[in-house]
């Protein structure tokens, strides 16, 4: 089959469009980053459109679902194709608002490890995975199930995992929090029978989650640092630090318990994991300040990353450059946001990133984050948002005694290149 993706450049269709070609289809696909959207890119002879949630009647890409709607050609949502590929396999999926990538890496690697030869599919590039997808031969899948947009309701897997419920998308989830407990409980709800759910019990809202579950027979266990939970004994180190990271590994093993894994098995497969792409990355050190780069756009993964820092470099300083992501989520979340920034010394925030097509202009700005942050202690935040006086500043303030974390939307990671010294064009 001819297949056309619309935003094929982004992580989780280039992992479609690998799997596609790999099974021996035509993939063609158009992006932004590419040569743009165009009614003309689709063809007579394309059997079927893929395209994200992203693409919206306001985004650029509508031109082209129009295009395949006039032509009649078959339209499949990101989400649907990506249960169609796995439906074949014994399927864990991996839920959660956070860290679904970091254990859905480490879920496939102890299988790996385990010698079960899994196709792995995970949210963004991990290099020991070799990039998002970890083709295998064998009959599990071990899949990053996002929950936006509802996506992940597309899954009926054998083992579920929740690693958290807290309230993001709401875009996608009009009714706050319940809505998304409810959500979480019916993707759990469609677990096989004979099947297991794994639940973070450290998380109340995950708690709540659990107690919603409908339509299956499937065990339930939890995992945690409680030791109220089922699974709450870490008998090794990992190399990346915090809770948070701790809490992924332990739902690591619960799965190993469930499939037979020996636990040394899991830690041979995980104890020197460095993480995902932009998940506490070490961009490298210059002049004795260590660099780190993160995806983290919810107060709730901003302030894990800045603990994690601080657990690793106890005796330096904390200085975060902070590029929010999307208006809507910032003007819920703004009260939310200087808390999670309290662990940094020195704060500089850019103006919020606008996402067209997803997004609208609100009354909030990267100001705002700044004056309640300065609230409780005067100048410790800046707002700048030109790049290069950013990069100026961290130059004229940083010394060897100081952690540089760059935080949120993507391209924030090109001041982090700036400051090592790479890639200085693009900041």
């Amino acid at each position: 089959m001819w297949y056309h993706l619309v935003g094929i450049s982004g992580i989780s269709m280039r992992a479609i469009a690998q799997i596609l070609e790999s099974q021996g289809h035509k993939v063609t696909g158009s992006d932004l980053k590419l040569s743009g959207h165009s009614a003309a890119n689709i063809v007579d002879g394309i059997d079927a459109v893929i395209y994200t949630s992203a693409v919206t009647p306001n985004s650029a890409g509508w031109v082209e679902i129009q295009a395949a709607k006039d032509k009649k050609i078959k339209l499949i949502k990101r989400g649907e194709m990506l249960a169609e590929l796995v439906k074949d396999y014994k399927v864990i999926a991996v839920s959660g608002t956070h860290g679904k990538t970091t254990t859905t890496s480490m879920i496939g690697l102890t299988l790996i490890e385990a010698g079960l030869d899994p196709l792995v599919i995970v949210g963004e590039e991990v290099a020991d995975l070799g990039g998002t997808v970890r083709f295998g031969k064998g009959e599990w899948a071990v899949v990053e199930a996002c929950e936006y947009d509802r996506n992940f309701l597309n899954f009926y897997p054998q083992i579920a995992v929740i690693t958290n419920v807290e309230e993001e998308h709401l875009d996608h989830y009009p009714g706050g929090l319940p809505d998304l407990e409810a959500t979480f409980a019916k993707f759990a709800g469609q677990v096989a029978g004979d099947g297991t759910i794994i639940i973070c019990g450290d998380d109340q809202n995950t708690l709540e989650t659990a107690k919603q579950i409908k339509n299956t027979k499937a065990k339930i266990i939890s995992y945690g640092l409680d030791k109220s939970n089922n699974i709450n004994d870490l008998p090794f180190e990992l190399s990346i630090p915090g809770d948070h990271n701790r809490r992924n590994a332990l739902a690591t093993i619960a799965i190993a318990k469930v499939l037979g894994i020996n636990e040394k098995v899991v830690e041979s497969a995980i104890e020197d994991f460095h993480g995902a792409d932009r998940r506490f990355q070490i961009k490298g050190e210059k002049n004795g300040v260590v660099v780190i780069d993160d995806y983290g756009h919810h107060p709730t993964e901003i302030a894990a990353l800045l603990s994690g820092v601080k657990e690793k470099y106890p005796d330096k300083k904390i200085y975060t450059v902070f590029w929010p992501h999307q208006y809507k989520r910032t003007k819920v979340f703004l009260k939310k946001f200087p808390p999670a920034l309290e662990i940094a010394d020195k704060i500089i925030v850019k103006e919020i990133f606008f996402v067209p097509g997803r997004d609208s202009k609100e009354d909030v700005s990267g100001q705002d984050i700044v004056d309640l942050i300065n609230q409780d202690e005067s100048n410790k935040a800046e707002f700048i948002d030109d790049d290069a006086k950013i990069l100026d500043k961290l130059v004229e303030d940083l010394s060897p005694d100081w952690v540089l974390v760059t935080v949120g939307i993507p391209p924030v990671y090109k001041i982090a290149d700036a400051y090592l010294g790479e890639k200085n064009d693009k900041c």
